[in-house]
């Protein structure tokens, strides 16, 4: 059995990613010039695959004299679905999963839309973090988390 070179696994990498991107924008640009041929009737579908993958929620992280604040905004996911992990020393990481649907009319057309999406962050900590006196305040779509720091 021979190993394939470097070279060759470059190549295929590169083909497939040419395949995605005209995929996608000759999707786009069928829908630009109004075409509705069989090729492009999915873009809906190619669009939310591509955003599906994006997802990153916005994460701020905001350290003063007394303590370490974390703002997280995960639009669409349960307070149930979030979770949070210390288990590591020094390091904070919050995990939660998109899944949400939503369906309506547009003209004569039904649309349904589905967002899945996971979300993983890793946060260091500062020695000085107090994780047994960490607090974690549910805002709607936002999580604030506070640690206090022992200077």
């Amino acid at each position: 059995m021979t190993t394939p070179h470097p070279a060759d696994a470059v190549a295929k990498t590169g083909r497939d990613m040419e395949t995605l991107f005209d995929g996608f924008f000759s999707s786009i640009e069928a829908i630009r010039q109004n075409k509705a041929a069989a090729e492009h009737r999915d873009v809906n579908a190619t669009i939310g695959s591509i955003s599906s993958s994006l997802w990153t929620p916005h994460v701020e992280t905001h350290e003063d004299e007394d303590c370490i604040r974390i703002h997280a905004h995960l639009p669409d996911v349960p307070n149930n679905q979030i979770r949070i992990d210390t288990d590591t020393p020094g390091r904070l990481k919050i995990y939660c999963e998109c899944n949400t649907q939503a369906a309506y009319d547009s003209g004569n057309d039904r649309i349904s839309e589905r967002q899945l999406g996971q979300f993983e962050k890793d946060i260091p900590l500062p020695p000085a973090a107090c994780i047994s006196q960490m607090t974690t305040i549910y805002e709607g779509s936002h999580v604030v988390i506070t640690i206090p720091t022992a200077f």
